[in-house]
């Protein structure tokens, strides 16, 4: 990607740290901005202090969730797109990501299967 050129802020979210630097690396490989938070409270912490054009949160989290990160997001920064990510996506969970208005991705999951969720979310941001 050449300098200056407008690249996609990416807030990852994710208590996996193995998973967490992986996703970064690849994601920041293909132009994204990325930064991590390998828990819900320090995602409030950057959430509160920088503006991003998606969030990828795990769902299950110790003390803050992504369930509280989704309903932060939404507060602090509405105009941010919301991928939830989880290895437990059953029908209850389903129904409120779409009542929610997110998107859902089933681990594990690839770096290519985030990206092409990313393309499409981004393409209108």
């Amino acid at each position: 990607m050449q300098p200056g050129m407008d690249r996609k802020r990416l807030l990852l979210v994710d208590d996996d740290i193995d998973m967490l630097r992986n996703m970064a690396i690849m994601l920041s490989l293909e132009g994204y901005y990325v930064m991590t938070a390998s828990s819900g409270v320090a995602a409030s912490v950057l959430l509160s202090e920088h503006d991003f054009d998606v969030v990828i949160t795990d769902l299950r989290m110790p003390i803050v969730d992504g369930y509280e990160i989704v309903r932060r997001t939404k507060a602090m920064r509405p105009t941010s797109s919301i991928i939830v990510t989880s290895r437990y996506l059953d029908d209850e969970t389903r129904d409120w990501i779409h009542s929610n208005q997110l998107v859902g991705l089933e681990k594990p999951y690839n770096v290519h299967q985030l990206s092409a969720m990313l393309r499409n979310l981004t393409e209108s941001v």
